[in-house]
Order: structure tokens, then sequence, then C-alpha cells
């Protein structure tokens, strides 16, 4: 099963926009998808992805400080 892990802070515009176009990804999947969202700063540090919002897909960084399209979040899931 794979897992994505998105890296954020509660309030944002920009992770609100990547929760919902992780969901519009996740409904075109038909493979379960494990998904995990960190908002506590310690964290996130610890994981040292670059910047936010981030997307890491079974512990790969895939995107750091922009929205995948939803059409590149389905590729990366599949």
């Amino acid at each position: 099963m794979n897992k994505i892990t998105l890296l954020g802070v509660e309030g944002c515009p920009t992770c609100a926009r990547l929760d919902a176009h992780v969901r519009e990804a996740l409904a075109a999947l038909t493979a379960p998808v494990a998904v995990e969202k960190i908002t506590d700063p310690a964290k996130i540090m610890e994981l040292n992805a670059g910047g936010l919002p981030a997307v890491l897909v079974n512990g790969e960084v895939k995107a750091v400080r922009r929205v995948p399209a939803v059409k590149e979040l389905i590729e990366w899931l599949q």
C-alpha cells in the first residue's frame, strides 16, 4: 500500500488546496492509499523536506513549496 504524507500548517490556504487535490486524486484511484498529515513543527523539522507545503510518497519527497496537479499525484500513487 502506498503512503502519502502531507506537511503543512493549519489555516494555510495553499495547504488547504493541497488537501483538496489529494482528496481528488484518492477518489480517482482504486487501490487504497494511507494518508498522513503532519502539522506539528517539530515533526516537520525532523523530516527536513525543505519547505511547506510538502508532499512525500512512501517517504520520498516529491513536491516542496508547491501544490502538485491532481494528475501528478495520481501518477505518484499508482
